[in-house]
């Protein structure tokens, strides 16, 4: 997520070895780390009502600068070209779209849902932004790992990127979208029924944008992955968005 394509170039083959639960092991880890910044800065910073500034500054700025940092210049680059005014102009879209997008979620506390036998609470936070920031990681990751399989990487393809297509077959993939899907639909089942939109955005920035993004590219490699993956982050993001408003609405 993070190494240079040197460093990943002279990696051996075996240190690849089973690249996409690694992967989705990371993104599970991130998720818990960004609910715990949040708490973290709700409670250095307060909980004021309405918007949360300096929560979704918090991640944001982690999110960009450590795990995403690449993610995030991948998409820029291929979104803008070489032009340096548009690379301005995407960063500032990016970082602004996250931002205020993260600012404004709301923890819906007093939303009504079907509860969980107690032994299997644990797994349904109770706030709805956790769930959100809990997610958004899972499908951004699962985006890398069915992209390969609708555009193949070329024979000039990394090591790392030709390794990750190897590792995750087309079942493996399709087994952890129902896994994502059966989650994201128990996590937002405080939502109406088109709260299943949701789901299919994501699923339609993974295959649509990272096909457009491999277009512009010309082939799928790690930086077309790794924009995509953060592409399918901020979609996941704002369709949460746009369906609490409707329902607020």
């Amino acid at each position: 997520m993070r190494a240079d394509d040197d460093r990943l170039a002279g990696a051996p083959a075996e240190g690849f070895v089973g690249l996409w639960a690694g992967l989705m092991v990371i993104a599970l880890l991130w998720g818990l780390a960004s609910i715990g910044l949040w708490n973290l800065a709700g409670w250095l910073f307060g909980w004021p009502g309405g918007m949360y500034a300096m929560q979704a500054l918090t991640v944001s700025a982690a999110m960009l600068l450590w795990p995403y940092r690449r993610a995030s210049e991948s998409l820029v680059n291929l979104l803008a070209g070489p032009n340096p005014a548009g690379c301005g102009l995407i960063s500032a879209i990016v970082v602004v779209v996250l931002v205020t997008s993260l600012m404004v979620l709301r923890p819906d506390w007093y939303q009504q849902e079907a509860a969980l036998p107690g032994w299997l609470a644990w797994l349904r936070p109770e706030s709805k932004i956790d769930r959100v920031l809990l997610l958004m990681p899972l499908w951004g990751t699962w985006s890398m790992l069915i992209l390969p399989h609708f555009r193949k990487p070329g024979p000039q393809a990394s090591p790392a990127v030709a390794a990750l297509s190897r590792s995750c077959g087309p079942m493996t993939a399709a087994v952890l979208m129902g896994i994502l899907l059966a989650v994201s639909a128990g996590y937002f089942a405080y939502l109406p029924w088109t709260q299943l939109t949701i789901s299919a955005a994501g699923i339609a920035a993974a295959l649509a944008g990272g096909l457009y993004l491999a277009h512009k590219r010309g082939q799928t490699d790690r930086n077309v992955l790794l924009a995509t993956n953060l592409l399918t982050q901020l979609t996941i993001l704002l369709a949460v968005l746009a369906n609490s408003n409707v329902r607020f609405w």
